[in-house]
């Protein structure tokens, strides 16, 4: 494996491990469902979709795998996360890339109606920030966006919950106990074709007040909610 190689140039400085899909707490973690899935530490640095398209855009890091020049380009990327990691530095986490919002992806403009009856498209929630979750019942990192959810001050950004993956009672059963703070919302085949799948649960959408998409988060990294609240901040300005 490529990035064995990598590893084993370390010695005994650095330690390679390989955990089964089903058993890995790293990947539960990050939502990862498919291989491979590269972490250094507890970061994930590269993400199944950045090595095959699996049903989605195609567009990752790495694609095609088969060309050698990518393959190249992926041990000397792992190279330099590791040799950040051994000098003492942080490694980013490649689970919330940035998205530059001059050439960001606009959240689709598709009808929605919320389990309360009301219809809206995210053209109409303009004027402020929104956050989009992807969550499933059965999904614990998911509840706990639910309820911090609950906490969030409706002034500060507009946040929508797409169910996926769940009966409509388990659904109703989530929500009358947790109460979030947001619009809960079926996830239909379309509308989770306009989000390229989604590939996870959870996968988080933060857009602008413009509802150009600013930044994704993959699965549920230890800081998701601090992260999200400084993304917000951001988008306040001065």
């Amino acid at each position: 494996m490529l990035a064995k190689e990598v590893v084993q140039q370390y010695g005994s400085r650095a330690k390679f491990i390989v955990e089964d899909l089903g058993a890995s707490p790293l990947a539960e973690g990050y939502g990862v469902d498919k291989y491979p899935a590269i972490f250094v530490d507890d970061a994930l640095v590269a993400r199944p979709e950045d090595f095959f398209a699996w049903g989605g855009p195609g567009n990752g890091r790495y694609i095609p795998w088969t060309d050698l020049e990518n393959r190249r380009r992926f041990q000397a990327d792992l190279k330099k996360m590791i040799d950040i990691r051994l000098s003492g530095g942080a490694v980013s986490d490649s689970s919330t890339p940035a998205v530059e919002a001059s050439a960001a992806l606009a959240l689709p403009d598709l009808a929605m109606t919320d389990l309360g009856g009301s219809t809206f498209r995210f053209s109409d929630l303009k004027g402020k920030p929104v956050i989009v979750e992807f969550w499933a019942t059965w999904c614990p990192y998911c509840i706990d966006t639910l309820e911090w959810m609950k906490e969030m001050d409706s002034s500060s950004a507009t946040m929508v919950a797409i169910a996926i993956e769940s009966e409509r009672p388990d659904i109703d059963k989530v929500i009358e106990r947790y109460q979030p703070n947001a619009r809960i919302v079926l996830g239909t085949d379309e509308l989770r074709k306009a989000f390229n799948g989604p590939p996870a649960v959870p996968t988080l959408f933060l857009a602008d007040s413009e509802g150009r998409i600013v930044r994704v988060f993959y699965g549920a990294p230890k800081d998701l909610h601090e992260q999200l609240t400084r993304e917000l901040a951001k988008l306040e300005g001065p």
